[in-house]
């Protein structure tokens, strides 16, 4: 009789575990490059956001490595080849959203116009921005729809830069009025390139621009992209630390409306 009810307990261990839902079987490879403060491979923590992403993952028993490359352009390409499933730390956009899903927010970004202080900016709406060409940005960088929609309705004068550090080059040298950046990324780039006297000269302007949230992208071309996807968001969607820094009750596809995502809310 004893070894009946055994047989019985262990069989249905065995199938309760095999029907819960298990992320330790999971090894997701996410393509990062540096960004300070957001991902830093120098860092203890590696960046805020990415010991945001570890201090989630981990709660949730979820195995995954950060893959780091030269640059966000080719963490972009291998993520969208398939050779990483994911990558996080991008906004949605329509052309990016032909080759990945969009998870639920990761973060969120404060928007903030950078500039001299001996030039005070004032920006109560968008159309002030025409009094502050040209405007500094970085090439191939996708602040978010309205920014670009601002840009192509008013006609905004861009002037245009490699690598992001060098906006504020064009700010010190009057070659530019304002520049759009996160504000931490903004402080971290001003500590880390430039001169105290530099720094001093520098301030930053509410932008008129609602917040804009960052999220992890997963690969439409890999063959467990929709699995991964689903995942992911089951995660992100009830973790408690991720609503505190997002908020709570968001839909992707309210805040990426442009972009055509499974239903996984």
């Amino acid at each position: 009789m004893y070894n009946v009810l055994l047989k019985k307990v262990l069989i249905s261990l065995v199938v309760c575990f095999s029907i819960s839902p298990g992320y330790g079987s999971e090894t997701i490879d996410f393509a990062v490059a540096n960004w300070p403060p957001y991902f830093d491979k120098e860092a203890p923590n590696k960046g805020i956001m990415a010991q945001h992403l570890t201090q989630i993952f981990t709660d949730a028993n979820l195995s995954f490595n950060f893959i780091w490359y030269s640059t966000w352009k080719a963490a972009f390409n291998n993520a969208a080849a398939a050779k990483n499933i994911a990558s996080p730390g991008w906004i949605c956009s329509p052309k990016r959203a032909e080759l990945f899903y969009f998870s639920y927010p990761i973060y969120k970004l404060d928007h903030v116009f950078f500039h001299l202080k001996s030039k005070p900016v004032t920006i109560n709406n968008v159309s002030d921005l025409k009094k502050y060409e040209p405007i500094a940005v970085t090439e191939a960088y996708y602040y978010s729809s309205e920014f670009q929609e601002a840009v192509d309705k008013y006609k905004l004068k861009l002037s245009k830069v490699r690598l992001e550090e060098l906006t504020f080059n064009l700010l010190l040298k009057n070659r530019a009025a304002i520049a759009p950046m996160s504000k931490n990324n903004g402080l971290s780039l001003l500590e880390k390139h430039f001169t105290l006297p530099q720094r001093e000269q520098i301030t930053y302007s509410k932008s008129p621009f609602p917040d804009s949230y960052f999220h992890i992208m997963i690969s439409r071309k890999h063959s467990k992209a929709l699995h991964i996807y689903q995942l992911i968001n089951s995660i992100l969607i009830h973790h408690s630390t991720n609503k505190k820094i997002v908020g709570v009750n968001l839909k992707v596809k309210d805040i990426c409306p442009q972009v055509n995502n499974p239903v996984s809310q």
